[in-house]
Formats: structure tokens, C-alpha cells, sequence
């Protein structure tokens, strides 16, 4: 069964790049065509559409601060894929448009080529996202104490809403020191403990009730921070029916496991689509990652293509070199997070996810990157932006 013709709507002020932008796209086999003169008092291109087109292409006018920053506050639900056409020598519109969620950046005037195979690659997103794909958990697990499992957990599931567009739940496991609201700036959530309470009552449109809303979409469960928590006070049961609501309500379920082996853990890790070890260059840290592979490969059955290593805080010039820590792992699937601590830090303390804060940085490519594999979907990842920009400062 064919799918629906692409639906492109061209917006902007200027009314004759409009028609040559809609006379490129015509010509585009698979795609419907419609423009949108902007003349009123509205900086919003999409201001009063009622059916959101699969495909905006914005044509900056002179207010175009105004108008991304208008597609920037729209909920990612309320945004189509951008693709954004403006000047070739305004490094401050392309970083802005790169906050608005344009997967692309072209400069006047626009390469039939290079937008034919942006089209072409949107049509096959737009497939790829429909063709049915299960709901996945994935686990994130430290192989030792301070190793980021948490930033990348957080960093992951957001990543997964605000760049896939996909409903993620983000659940934090760490019952005594859990702090992943901190991470979004937002306040606690009711709890976890709270929501395990009534579980047996609850169904999936019940979920959101207890869960903390960030404005990416990521639905965060974390703990009470005024409440003690013995991980003995987790009812194992109701947390598998817990797992089981949230993965049928939910097309990514990311959890951030303490670093521990327990009823708990194992029950979480057992189901996990991917079980995410996170380690660093260090001789313990790659003890600490063999005895922990042991236990999941031989304690609780998990097979290799279930498990992803991460080395975090990547330095290629480190006395451990990966070739070193694959061997001694004896594991292949193997992925690196380049070390950005002060990029880190500053997003941690301003509870600002890398891919808002720092959306260019190589850190934040990496883990896009990583969230694109751990999904198991195709990610709506901007291709080309930066390269294309500044290929045109070379041809002007």
C-alpha cells in the first residue's frame, strides 16, 4: 500500500521566492505542494493552519528572529520537520534555525540538486517512521560508581522526543539518590513509590497523572526527595506491571538503573530491549565492565546483541586505547561519548539537556547517534546543515 503524497507547505513574505521554491518542489515525485503568503501580524508561519503539513519549508523575511523563535516555542507535537531557506552569510540565523528543529539550512539561491535530495530523504524518514516498530525499553547502567550513566540516560530519552519526536518515559530507578528532575528543571514528580502504590488500578491514559511533563515531551517518573526509600520497600511484582503499562504506553521506555544486582535491576535488565553499560579509560572501570558483562550474559541471560557498551568521557590519546578495552571486554559493540566536561556541567547545573544547550557540539552528535541505535528507529537527525552553510560562504 503506497503512502500519501508528501504535503510541503512553503511560507514566507516574499512572494516570488515562494514560487520558485514551489516550482523546485514540484517537480519532486511524491509530494504535494502548497504556499502560504504570510501578510498578516503574525511572526508564526504555521499561525492558523489547521492540518500541519508533513513538511514546512520557511523562507526568511527581514523579521526572521520573530519567526523562528515562534517555531522554537511550539511544542515538538505542533511542529512539522523545518526546513529553513535564508541568507549565506547570517551565522546567527542558522543557529537559531538549529533551535527551531530545521533539519536543514539552505542559502538563496536554493541548489535544485542539493533540496531534491533533502525531499527524497524526507519521504524516506516519513516511510521508515510508519513501517510498525515494538515499543522498546532500555536500561542504562553504570559498570562503576560516577561513570554518567545518568547524564546519559537523561540526555538519551531526550533526544529520543526532541529529535525522533517519539512519546518517551524516563524512569528513575535510584530510590535513595535519585536526581534526574534536576536534569530537566523540574520539580519531583509524585513518586514512584506513589505510582507502585495503585499500579494494579491503573491503566496507560492514567500514566501521565503521576509522571513530571518536559517541554521536549519526555515524561519523567523519578523519586520523592523528602522520602526515604530501602530498595526492600519495592514491590518486585509491581514493578513488572509498572514496566508492562509503560512500555504499552510509551515507544521508549528509558530507565536509569542504580549500580547494583538486585531483584530490581534484574527484573528491568531481563526485559530490556538493550541494556546500556556505561564505563570510562581506567583499568577499574574496565574490571568493573567485565564482571558486570559476566553477570548479564551468564546470571541473567542476556545475549551480546542486547547489550551496547559505552565508553564515556572518550579520550583517543588515554593509556586504555578501545582496541584495549574491546579485547579485554571480548564485546564488539562498542560506542564512545566523547569527554566535554565543562559542556556537561553547565548543562547539569542548568537542567538544559546537550541537545538543547549544545546541539552542535560533537558530545551531542555522539549521542544522538547513540539514541538512534539504542531506539531501533530512524531518527529525523539533520544531515548536512553545517556543511552545506558553509559551502555557500565559500561560493560568495
Amino acid at each position: 500500500m503506497m503512502m500519501n503524497a508528501l504535503q510541503i507547505l512553503v511560507a514566507g513574505r516574499a512572494k516570488e521566492d515562494l514560487q520558485a521554491l514551489e516550482t523546485l518542489l514540484r517537480v519532486q515525485p511524491g509530494v504535494g505542494v502548497a504556499i502560504r503568503l504570510v501578510t498578516n501580524g503574525h511572526t508564526d508561519p504555521l499561525y492558523g493552519v489547521a492540518t500541519m503539513p508533513d513538511l514546512l519549508v520557511l523562507n526568511l523575511s527581514h523579521y526572521w528572529e520573530e519567526e523562528l523563535q515562534a517555531l522554537a516555542e511550539r511544542p515538538p507535537t505542533e511542529r512539522p520537520p523545518v526546513i529553513v531557506v535564508g541568507p549565506g552569510n547570517d551565522v546567527q540565523a542558522m543557529r537559531k534555525a538549529m533551535q527551531a528543529g530545521a533539519r536543514d539550512f539552505f542559502t538563496r539561491p536554493v541548489s535544485a540538486q542539493e533540496l531534491a535530495a533533502v525531499i527524497q530523504q524526507v519521504i524516506k524518514d516519513r516511510a521508515a517512521s510508519a513501517t510498525p516498530v515494538k515499543n522498546r525499553l532500555t536500561a542504562v547502567i553504570n559498570a562503576k560508581g560516577g561513570s554518567g550513566a545518568t547524564v546519559l540516560a537523561c540526555n538519551l530519552a531526550h533526544i529520543m522526543a526532541a529529535e525522533a519526536r517519539l512519546r518517551v518515559a524516563l524512569l528513575d530507578l535510584d530510590v535513595q539518590f535519585g536526581t534526574l528532575p534536576q536534569y530537566f528543571d523540574l520539580p519531583s514528580s509524585q513518586g514512584l513509590l506513589n505510582i507502585l502504590d495503585a499500579v494494579e488500578e491503573l491503566d496507560v491514559p492514567a500514566l501521565p497523572g503521576y509522571m513530571a511533563k518536559h517541554a521536549s515531551g519526555v515524561h519523567l517518573l523519578g523519586t520523592m526527595a523528602d522520602r526515604l526509600v530501602l530498595p526492600g520497600e519495592i514491590p518486585v511484582k509491581r514493578l513488572g506491571l509498572l514496566l508492562d503499562l509503560l512500555v504499552q504506553g510509551y515507544q521508549q521506555v528509558v530507565v536509569d538503573l542504580p549500580r547494583q544486582i538486585d531483584a530490581l535491576t534484574s527484573l528491568v535488565m531481563e526485559r530490556a530491549d538493550q541494556v546500556v553499560i556505561v564505563m570510562q579509560q581506567s583499568l577499574t572501570q574496565v574490571r568493573d565492565a567485565k564482571r558486570l558483562l559476566v553477570i548479564l550474559k551468564e546470571g541473567l541471560g542476556i545475549t551480546d546483541n542486547r547489550i551496547t557498551v559505552v565508553v564515556n568521557r572518550y579520550d583517543a590519546k588515554g593509556r586504555i586505547s578501545l582496541a584495549d578495552i574491546e579485547q579485554t571486554l571480548n564485546h564488539q559493540s562498542l560506542e564512545r561519548v566523547p569527554n566535554d566536561f565543562k559542556r556537561v556541567a553547565e548543562s547539569v547545573n542548568l537542567g538544559i539537556p546537550l541537545y538543547d544547550h549544545a546541539p552542535k557540539a560533537p558530545i551531542t552528535q555522539s549521542l544522538v547517534d547513540l539514541a538512534t541505535k539504542v531506539s531501533g528507529r530512524v531518527s529525523a537527525k539533520r544531515k548536512g546543515l553545517l556543511g552545506r552553510a558553509f559551502s555557500s560562504f565559500i561560493r560568495t
